[in-house]
């Protein structure tokens, strides 16, 4: 993955809409962690299946995506719905979903099979990470 695009993602805030909370790579998150704790969960990954391989597709292509996203995590994983925003105005939020309680391979495994370049993916406590996908 080029650096251009490797540093959007690294400066995108991936926001929760209910509750209020942004994530950024690198930064703890006390109100992240609290929700973890109150769903007695550990790790997390913050999904899309918007724009594969950074392809802009259209709103209903889109739709249809993060749709068939949901149909997947929803049997097995508490999920909150949210959009990733990147700096570049001209970029489209991302709907997206906030997933506790997924293992990191699986966690990966959604996002290739998605054909996302990249996820956030982390831990209780700890600075989420962003997982590069693809080379």
């Amino acid at each position: 993955m080029d650096n251009g695009l490797l540093s959007a993602y690294e400066n995108t805030s991936f926001n929760v809409y209910q509750p209020k909370i942004s994530i950024r790579i690198g930064v703890i998150n006390k109100e992240l962690d609290n929700l973890l704790l109150t769903n007695q969960c550990e790790t997390y990954a913050f999904v899309t299946a918007y724009n594969p391989y950074s392809a802009l597709k259209s709103h209903e292509e889109n739709r249809k995506l993060n749709e068939a996203l949901f149909r997947d995590l929803i049997d097995e994983y508490q999920l909150f719905e949210g959009e990733g925003v990147g700096e570049d105005i001209s970029w489209e939020p991302e709907k997206s979903f906030l997933v506790l309680g997924i293992t990191l391979d699986d966690a990966k495994a959604i996002g290739v099979k998605y054909s996302q370049n990249a996820i956030v993916f982390g831990i209780i406590g700890e600075k989420p990470e962003l997982l590069v996908l693809v080379d």
